[in-house]
């Protein structure tokens, strides 16, 4: 069976880093790693990017929904939510066994450009642009630097916090990064200028994945494209290293120009690749009260934040 790096052990051991009660199931027709989370109405088991299934049917997604009902119900968790890596599983039939569609934790739809081509190919599915930028680099000035030093994470966050800035939204917390690369799966990358870093990002190296995390780019010489040029080192590096897939974790379907997602994903198409879909995050409300009353109170939160941005 196929398992995502957020049902991995390395995820979970930083999830205990984070203080989260975490619960791995183990059986013949799936595999699963459930975290408690706490609400103001009470604990739920989430699974992200899981439960990862032996065959991505009805009868494998009901022994898993199983298991973890017994699961939550010992923990007194009021719902159970998963993120099945696959879109073979029809909404139909996600609803057929009492789930329910929520709003995407994890991102449905996410692009992956496969490294086992040669480096040449690789280069020439790239946006022309893209592939010139990462060959001037060093002519112009522009290094490249790796660390797996956890006190390097304030430089990314830094960044992080001007973008956040700008473009309205929450960063990640500074302190959640550093145990990230405490735990040993992230790197960072930084693309340095006269003294100066214009961009930095992590990255997470699990099995034969790369997956493209988290990015920040200064608005510092900006003609330099150090994001792009750093995006193409850690492709080449990851391919170099033997991986064999870079996710990029995560883009929009939509063709809506003015949907948040929409410049990145187009970017991140750039660099070639394709699409993948997963089944999305669904819900099975286990105490249905308080179930509505946790969507009432996600809904009004949500509202909010909409209202303060």
């Amino acid at each position: 069976m196929n398992q995502h790096f957020l049902q991995s052990s390395a995820w979970e051991k930083f999830q205990q880093l984070e203080n989260h009660q975490t619960f791995r199931l183990q059986e013949k027709d799936y595999s699963a790693l459930a975290i408690l989370q706490t609400t103001p109405v009470g604990n739920y088991l989430f699974c992200p990017y899981g439960p990862a299934l032996n065959s991505a049917n009805e009868k494998c997604l009901k022994s898993a929904l199983a298991g973890l009902t017994k699961l939550a119900r010992k923990n007194n968790a009021f719902f159970i939510r998963i993120e099945p890596t696959s879109d073979s599983l029809s909404p139909n039939m996600l609803k057929s066994l009492s789930l329910k569609k929520s709003h995407d934790i994890d991102p449905a739809h996410t692009w992956v450009l496969d490294l086992s081509l040669p480096q040449e190919e690789l280069l020439k599915q790239m946006r022309k642009s893209n592939v010139q930028y990462w060959q001037s680099s060093s002519k112009k000035g522009l290094t490249i630097r790796t660390s797996q030093d956890p006190k390097d994470v304030q430089i990314l966050s830094s960044l992080l916090r001007g973008v956040a800035d700008k473009d309205h939204f929450t960063p990640q917390d500074e302190q959640h990064l550093q145990r990230q690369v405490e735990s040993g799966f992230a790197t960072l990358y930084f693309a340095e200028y006269q003294g100066q870093t214009l961009a930095a990002s992590l990255v997470y190296d699990y099995d034969d994945v790369r997956f493209y995390a988290h990015a920040a780019t200064s608005d510092q010489e900006r003609k330099l494209a150090a994001g792009t040029v750093l995006l193409v080192q850690m492709i080449l590096d990851a391919k170099n290293r033997g991986a064999k897939i870079f996710d990029f974790w995560g883009i929009t379907t939509s063709e809506d120009k003015n949907h948040p997602w929409y410049g990145f994903s187009q970017y991140k198409k750039s660099f070639g690749g394709q699409m993948i879909s997963y089944a999305g995050t669904w819900d099975l409300p286990l105490q249905p009260l308080r179930y509505q009353m946790y969507q009432l109170i996600r809904h009004i939160n949500r509202l909010t934040r909409k209202i303060l941005h």
